[in-house]
């Protein structure tokens, strides 16, 4: 239950009361305090004459409040939560690791807990406290916390919570609508349904299946950052966060880096763990996209070949292998494909070491190393968009880790036929026969019309978001070309005009046609730079990207080019679904072919902004 009182900021899912000025004056104080203390602790601490030891302390103001009684007590107690812990003459700081710390964040904490108020804090300039909001989990019963206060006589009677949507933290929307850079942790805005995903059992496997916008990858990135906690009764030292892209990786290292203990979290793409393996050069694919080449049926080949050649050579090399595999004829592969495989098998580069240029071939070559050659394990592995890996990459990954796994994704956006249809496939695959599932039901990041247009191209993922924190939102506009030419002009004013809009945004050009839109761009004045980065002397700036390079990042705005030459499966639409559900607020798409069917359908019965 919530309730409002007359001189405390209450949330209750709505509005909040006025603030008590010597409630807050209090806070800022003890916020005052602990940020003192803090910036002692980072100095260090001299051991000897020659040995300085400096702790981990990440400055940062006070996140919430919470008082409680345990089982057992005879009375409440009280903590702050922040990013880092200390002690403020007796007054406890926990982390936001910290196994107490589920009383403030999780949703599973309710009046049986024994919790009794959270009070969150809204971060103001300068490691500051701006504001607070009290949430009272039980009928107020007197003082909310043992703070000075002088207007807390009169109260309110107690008022339900709004039962019809999950509550969203404080602050969340404002946090959201701020302009999109870098992915930053967000310990002020974790959401209960989100908290208790990344702090769950860190010995069970567990698989997220979250729809566009539900806050994945912040599970993803925070779970990776709890896991090695030194607040944390047994950490972990060696947990991999394995995404789809290097872009996808520096993207979400601020979050890694400001909360995980040092050296403990690799981040890294899937291509990158293969080519660190087997040593390739960076290199696009230049064969076809083969199912056989990234088949379990491959895998079984791959493994009875080396488990047999292993008892003729001891020393067998991974370049011996490839060999032998272009010419045997002990195949795992069904019969009724196997004309189709040895046709392929024959185009292959007949050296490993032009079999290294192709990047098709690097999970093939891949799983012959970590077969003749143990690798270094990890603790636990996460994946974030887990949906795209294909049967042979995760038998790859089984020999990396010694652990759970975590895996983030979504089945709705998968981007080949290759891959696994669910998560009971891939769970056979791992060899798991116990995992947990768990679903996000929130909207994070795109708002509610942007979201329900891209639904109309996967029928599956439609209303599936219980809520959208950012609301309704504008309609994509859509914007027809008469010619390829002037499908190009289009493109471009239109991503120079959301520039202009979003000037501390991101902004982004998303399409198969990225050679044409490049080329135009550079006619027109503008200079590619590093991870796709277009800019011009105006200030002006976007990111131009396949929808494979987009995965796992998100900007404020987005112009997709040309929906119809976007690759989809048979019956599928995951690149196209990718690439519109990467705008957190605006959409624009710009066509000059005919619009996907399933879109053109979509539009006959629903009018988003059209410019002809």
């Amino acid at each position: 239950m919530v309730a409002t009182t007359a001189a405390v900021d209450v949330c209750t899912g709505g509005e909040v009361a006025e603030q008590d000025p010597s409630v807050l004056e209090y806070e800022r104080d003890m916020n005052t305090a602990y940020l003192a203390n803090l910036e002692r602790r980072s100095g260090g601490y001299e051991i000897d004459d020659r040995t300085r030891w400096t702790p981990r302390i990440t400055i940062g103001s006070l996140i919430g409040r919470v008082r409680m009684r345990y089982d057992g007590d005879d009375a409440d107690e009280e903590f702050y939560v922040a990013e880092t812990s200390a002690d403020l003459d007796g007054v406890e700081v926990i982390s936001w690791a910290a196994p107490a710390a589920a009383a403030y964040y999780g949703k599973r904490y309710g009046e049986e807990s024994g919790l009794k108020i959270r009070r969150r804090f809204t971060k103001g300039p300068q490691h500051g406290i701006e504001t607070y909001a009290d949430e009272w989990i039980i009928a107020p019963d007197g003082a909310e916390f043992s703070t000075p206060s002088a207007g807390l006589t009169a109260r309110e009677e107690p008022q339900a919570a709004q039962a019809e949507l999950p509550r969203v933290v404080p602050g969340t929307e404002e946090q959201l609508r701020k302009p999109r850079t870098s992915l930053k942790a967000l310990l002020r805005t974790l959401q209960p349904e989100q908290y208790d995903l990344v702090a769950a059992s860190p010995t069970e496997s567990l698989t997220i299946q979250g729809y566009a916008g539900t806050g994945k990858t912040v599970v993803a990135t925070h779970r990776a950052a709890w896991l090695t906690h030194t607040d944390r009764e047994t950490p972990l030292r060696r947990v991999a966060l394995i995404g789809p892209t290097q872009t996808w990786a520096r993207h979400i290292s601020p979050v890694v880096d400001e909360l995980a203990t040092p050296g403990t979290v690799t981040i890294t793409s899937l291509p990158e763990v293969m080519r660190t393996i087997i040593g390739a050069p960076e290199r696009h694919a230049s064969s076809d996209d083969f199912l056989d080449a990234y088949s379990a049926q491959l895998g079984k080949t791959l493994d009875r070949l080396v488990t047999k050649q292993r008892k003729a050579d001891p020393a067998l090399t991974p370049a011996r292998a490839y060999e032998v595999f272009l010419h045997t004829n002990d195949l795992s592969i069904p019969a009724s494909r196997r004309p189709e495989f040895l046709l392929w098998r024959e185009t292959l580069p007949q050296t490993y070491e032009n079999a290294l240029g192709d990047r098709t071939l690097w999970p093939l070559l891949t799983y012959l190393t970590v077969l003749l050659s143990p690798q270094a394990r990890y603790d636990h592995i996460i994946v974030d968009e887990a949906q795209d890996l294909r049967p042979l990459e995760w038998l790859i990954l089984t020999h990396l880790n010694s652990g759970a796994w975590t895996l983030v994704g979504d089945t709705h956006q998968r981007r080949t036929s290759h891959t696994p249809r669910g998560w009971k496939e891939i769970r056979t695959l791992l060899g798991l026969s116990t995992w947990d599932e768990e679903s996000l039901l929130g909207g994070y990041r795109t708002t509610k019309a942007i979201i329900d247009f891209a639904a109309c191209l996967l029928e599956g993922s439609a209303g599936h978001r219980a809520y959208d924190v950012l609301g309704e939102g504008e309609p994509p506009l859509i914007i027809h070309a008469r010619t390829v030419d002037e499908l190009e002009a289009i493109t471009l004013e239109q991503a120079d005009r959301l520039s202009a809009d979003h000037p501390k945004g991101k902004v982004a050009v998303i399409t198969p046609l990225v050679r044409p839109v490049g080329s135009y761009a550079h006619r027109h004045g503008w200079t590619e730079g590093a991870d796709h980065y277009w800019s011009n002397e105006d200030g002006r700036r976007f990111t131009l990207l396949t929808s494979e390079e987009a995965r796992g990042l998100e900007f404020d705005a987005v112009v997709v080019v040309e929906p119809s030459a976007f690759k989809a499966l048979p019956g599928d639409n995951g690149p196209l679904y990718t690439a519109l559900t990467r705008a957190n607020l605006e959409l624009v798409i710009v066509h000059e072919r005919v619009l996907p069917p399933k879109m053109v359908r979509h539009l006959r019965t629903h009018r988003p902004a059209v410019l002809a």
